[in-house]
């Protein structure tokens, strides 16, 4: 095997699991963040959902639901692959699915996407003899509103659907990843480094052009791998690299709270498809908030999206965590029996980039439709959308494999 030496843009979930993958090979790896520490953006900022396609059904064509599957039936198996883990040691409580009144679908088109995607999960678990998260076989079922939990409010969710879909602390694997990068012999973490462009050469050199510490500087590669989110589509399109449709960047406040939980608390509770939100019930490590109407407080059509991280204050930042919070208060008003502090929140962000311009819960929205995701390679330069934070190992494996000429 010939040796190479890969340069990796960006230490978010993505990077992280292709730069392991890569060195797992025999390769070098020189893995680029303009961060103090990988993995502290939107892979860290999310509700870590794996996601079982239930929240995707306004593609009819279901390909969104079955490319969340296949990622979501390897997630931990390729974990493993790099680090100590075990999905179970982090796990949600299961979710319900709530659909809000004004749903953008009724109940029987949301039950009939959510039947095709608990039957499509269970027939590959079997085919791949991969079991989801280490849970065996998924299901759903409705509750009806006579045995809704005391803590769903029907008034605002009419219909409820109790699933075997789960998320995991994305801190946790954070943490993992992290560990993992920094005791790599064949991996070199530069932190603090933004990219600022990348030009091929004739030789089939890559020219990386780098910032750090004020200093410009180049470095040279035969292979690169762009899994930036804030600076990918102008690094990408003097490559010839170019969204596939008209894009958007967001940014969503992910507000987490540091208050250990009993099961019976607080329900793991997603509200589609209109105003949509997410609760997780993570147990002792507290629980996960958002709220998209007013959490998502930023969207950009521009290359590059705004510096929005940077622009808010905490004051600011709490403000918007306490308009998430009593909205959900009112969906959801086992919210106002937990007893925290001020101290108890971290209100953080991050940036979601997507095919669509339009919002989710506008019927002609295209930010539901997740399958034109993935690699595109022009030669040894390849750029990565991950779509979801569910296809971050998937997408890992899939970049070593392009690397090494396999796909």
């Amino acid at each position: 095997m010939t040796q190479r030496h890969v340069a990796i843009l960006g230490a978010g979930a993505t990077g992280c699991c292709a730069a392991l993958e890569v060195a797992a090979r025999g390769h070098r790896v020189t893995l680029y963040e303009r961060q103090e520490q990988p993995v502290r953006e939107a892979s860290y900022a999310n509700e870590g959902k794996i996601h079982l396609g239930y929240i995707y059904a306004k593609d009819t064509s279901h390909r969104t639901a079955r490319t969340m599957i296949d990622g979501s039936l390897v997630f931990e198996s390729y974990l493993q692959r790099w680090l100590d883990y075990r999905a179970e040691d982090s796990l949600s409580t299961p979710f319900y699915y709530g659909i809000h009144r004004g749903s953008l679908q009724n109940v029987d088109q949301l039950l009939a996407h959510y039947q095709l995607c608990t039957d499509y999960c269970n027939e590959r678990s079997r085919a791949l003899g991969l079991n989801y998260l280490g849970q065996g076989g998924t299901y759903h079922r409705r509750v009806a509103e006579r045995n809704f939990p005391k803590d769903i409010n029907p008034e605002y969710i009419p219909h409820l659907i109790e699933t075997g879909e789960y998320a995991v602390d994305p801190r946790v694997v954070a943490e993992k990843l992290r560990a993992a990068i920094e005791e790599h012999p064949r991996i070199d973490f530069r932190s603090d480094h933004e990219v600022l462009a990348v030009e091929a050469r004739r030789q089939g050199d890559f020219r990386i052009e780098l910032k750090h510490a004020g200093a410009v500087t180049d470095e040279w590669f035969k292979q690169v791998v762009n899994t930036t989110w804030y600076r990918r589509l102008p690094l990408d399109r003097p490559l010839g690299i170019t969204p596939p449709a008209k894009w958007s960047h967001r940014y969503k406040f992910a507000n987490r709270i540091t208050i250990p939980l009993a099961a019976a608390d607080l329900p793991s509770l997603t509200c589609v498809q209109g105003p949509f939100g997410d609760l997780v019930n993570f147990g002792d490590r507290g629980f996960f908030l958002s709220w998209y109407p007013t959490g998502r407080t930023g969207m950009s059509t521009e290359e590059t999206p705004p510096e929005w991280d940077r622009d808010y204050s905490d004051e600011q930042r709490r403000e918007v965590f306490q308009r998430s919070y009593d909205a959900w208060a009112l969906r959801c008003p086992a919210l106002d029996k937990l007893d925290f502090g001020r101290s108890d929140i971290d209100p953080v962000g991050g940036v979601i980039y997507a095919l669509g311009t339009t919002d989710v819960d506008e019927q002609s929205s295209k930010l539901h439709d997740r399958f034109e995701i993935g690699i595109q390679s022009q030669g040894h330069y390849h750029s990565v959308d991950t779509g979801k934070y569910t296809l971050a190992p998937h997408w890992g494996v899939a970049i070593a494999d392009r690397v090494e000429g396999l796909a």
